[in-house]
């Protein structure tokens, strides 16, 4: 079963758990660094557990933690004190770990000894690879087992797992190091008031000559990671905003921070940066999060948005799929490269179970041509807008009622394909399940805003004839929605039809004044105000995981 249908939740990380991210690419781990497989921890690469195992030892001891510090995103110091075995608390030995996060790790290990005489430690480093795929870790149900080969070549280490014919690899380089199949050592003297350091490398390689990626962490020099380098470019075009409040400044940072760590590069075209879903479960390529985080982020970065657009509009569905859901015109829901995923979906990697991305890939390509972009930019999109015009008439309407309804294709697809897709997300004030297929609400409006985006695009354009019939399209649609969603007894719209053409009427809880407990009472709130039929605001948990 792909992680796309899963109604999922991570298993315990473990107490302070610290994440690292960058691009598609991210670590989990204890505060202390080391990372354990019985927990949800490791370093992860195309949605494969590369380093299920990380654990350093000094002297046969683990390392009690002290500090965590997240420096970037892809970057952290871990500090911890080496525990003493003969009783006493305080210790003269603190080991500090500068990890940064790219494509594997690299991991620079600083033994800092405070005492007045030499202390002599053995410190080791034992690596571990499961090549698990990330759901199989992130629902703890790893049933996998590949069968793994070590190879010891001097100060590296290559571990080769192979499932059926898929075959992966990682080489762990570690220079000086007396390197066995299971543990990377290290036998030094740390002189009195002084310190010792080396930088161990994890990489992903299925070829054991093949070199590791440049550096990871700089120390000395001008020279900076191409992390550092991408994070500087990013910060020097985003605006710059000054004011008395230095809290409100400080909150924009950490967002600034925040956004540019979910970007990740289309890998087909380098210079396109897109928008992943979340950190960490979800750095990769939705549809529908991808767009709403980017039609969000306009104002700070509206290149997020094209990219976005442009990657998406590359993996457009053309043929009728029941597997992976592809249909013509179709935007794509989710991309997986893990193994699970390529055998659910028939060999693909791309599942294009979303009702709203679609529409929604329109809306957007409407608020991007607004912000001064090429004209032959924007005209090169326009033929996939006019394609995920054609799915909403065509396969987007399942009964031919003029609105947009989604029903899984088969039985291992999301049940529920729209922003609330959780297996029981679409339920009737009863809790009696909605049954396909489901026209949601915010669908309907999304569709009406591609209908008026695209009209927009075409009267700019000069195109009079094709901005009419769009635009009467879209008065059509907001006709039938008024009159088959709007519950008047209740003063609200309903969030959907089912296939029987019932209004969903939910339940809400509502604060109970006169018990002062939450009871669930119909909500007499308008989710819509006057009857607007742009409920942008409805759908913005779009993006939240």
């Amino acid at each position: 079963m792909a992680g796309w249908n899963a109604d999922i939740a991570a298993g315990p990380l473990g107490p302070g758990t610290v994440t690292l991210v960058e691009g598609s690419s991210f670590c989990i781990s204890l505060p202390n660094g080391d990372m354990h497989p019985e927990y949800p921890h490791g370093v992860f690469f195309q949605d494969t557990r590369i380093l299920s195992g990380w654990s350093l030892t000094v002297n046969g001891q683990p390392l009690e933690p002290l500090a965590a510090e997240t420096q970037e995103p892809y970057r952290a110091l871990f500090a911890g004190r080496v525990t003493r075995s003969d009783g006493y608390a305080d210790s003269p030995l603190i080991v500090e770990r500068l990890r940064e996060v790219g494509a594997g790790i690299q991991e620079q290990i600083t033994v800092r000894n405070f005492s007045l005489v030499p202390a002599e430690c053995m410190i080791s480093v034992k690596p571990e690879a499961d090549f698990a795929d990330l759901f199989e870790v992130k629902e703890a149900r790893i049933q996998r087992r590949w069968e793994q080969t070590r190879q010891v070549d001097g100060d590296s280490l290559t571990i080769r797992g192979v499932w059926h014919d898929v075959r992966k690899g990682i080489l762990v380089q570690a220079p000086g190091a007396d390197v066995t199949q299971d543990t990377l050592s290290y036998r030094v003297s740390v002189g009195a008031r002084s310190q010792w350091t080396t930088i161990i490398t994890a990489v992903p390689s299925n070829d054991a000559a093949s070199p590791p990626p440049p550096s990871f962490v700089h120390t000395e020099g001008e020279e900076i990671s191409p992390r550092d380098r991408r994070r500087q470019e990013w910060v020097a075009k985003i605006p710059k905003l000054h004011m008395g409040n230095h809290s409100i400044e400080r909150t924009l940072r950490r967002s600034y921070d925040d956004l540019g760590a979910l970007r990740i590069e289309d890998p087909n075209y380098p210079e396109r940066v897109v928008v992943a879903a979340g950190a960490p479960w979800f750095m990769t390529l939705f549809g529908r999060d991808s767009l709403w985080a980017s039609e969000m982020a306009v104002a700070v970065d509206p290149s997020l948005a094209l990219g976005t657009l442009q990657t998406l509009a590359d993996r457009q569905g053309s043929v009728v799929d029941p597997v992976s859901e592809e249909e013509p015109g179709k935007i794509l829901h989710e991309v997986r490269l893990d193994v699970s995923s390529g055998l659910s979906l028939g060999g693909k990697h791309i599942y294009y179970g979303s009702v709203d991305a679609t529409p929604l890939f329109v809306t957007i390509l409407g608020t991007v041509s607004r912000w001064g972009f090429a004209k032959d930019t924007i005209a090169a999109l326009l033929p996939h807008a006019d394609r995920a015009l054609d799915w909403i008439r065509n396969y987007g309407d399942k009964d031919g009622d003029g609105f947009v309804e989604h029903q899984r294709l088969n039985p291992r697809g999301l049940i529920n394909q729209g922003w609330k897709d959780s297996w029981d997300g679409i339920n009737f004030a009863d809790g009696t399940m909605a049954g396909a297929p489901i026209a949601l609400c915010e669908v309907q409006a999304y569709v009406y805003d591609a209908y008026m985006a695209r009209a927009w695009i075409a009267y700019d354009a000069g195109d009079q004839s094709l901005a009419s019939q769009l635009a009467n399209e879209a008065a059509q649609l907001k006709k039938r929605f008024n009159e088959q969603f709007w519950i008047p007894e209740r003063g609200y719209y309903a969030i959907a039809l089912d296939g029987r053409k019932r209004q969903v009427e939910p339940a809400h809880p509502t604060w109970d004044t006169a018990s002062g407990s939450a009871s669930w009472m119909k909500t007499r709130r308008p989710w819509w105000p006057n009857g607007s039929c742009r409920p942008r605001c409805s759908a913005a948990g779009a993006f939240g995981r």
